[in-house]
């Protein structure tokens, strides 16, 4: 994955071109078809989802809670809470997504202070959703 697929993400806005390209070194992309699930609710969770193009749903049981769109994120509350999925996630079309594994979470966290401050917030807020 190169930096400027990450440069219009709202999680790492105002990084430095260097710290983009630590960070897209650490993602590896995928492309996912429409009806696909990316997540399980109840799953174990191995990756924080960024999603570069297209739109997914995301359901608690059987109720759809959110659609998220290109630049939004998910599966940052199991990765920091140490927890199982809260949420299924399925692809409403086509979509382009960058994941980063738990293995490298950290080495993505201590990229910046502000990675990790971004998504302890967005952590809490749902769980307030």
């Amino acid at each position: 994955m190169n930096k400027d697929e990450l440069a219009g993400i709202s999680l790492l806005e105002g990084l430095s071109d260097e710290k983009l390209t630590e960070c897209a070194n650490l993602f590896k992309t995928d492309d996912v078809l429409m009806g696909e699930m990316l997540t399980k609710e109840d799953d174990f969770g191995y990756s924080l989802v960024i999603i570069i193009r297209g739109s997914v749903a995301v359901r608690v049981g059987q109720d759809v809670v959110a659609e998220l769109h290109a630049g939004d994120h998910f599966g940052e509350v199991s990765l920091i809470e140490h927890q199982k999925r809260n949420a299924s996630v399925v692809a409403l079309e086509s979509c382009h997504v960058a994941k980063v594994m738990t293995w490298d979470f950290e080495k993505f966290l201590a990229v910046d202070p502000v990675i990790k401050e971004r998504l302890d917030a967005a952590a809490a807020a749902r769980h307030h959703d």
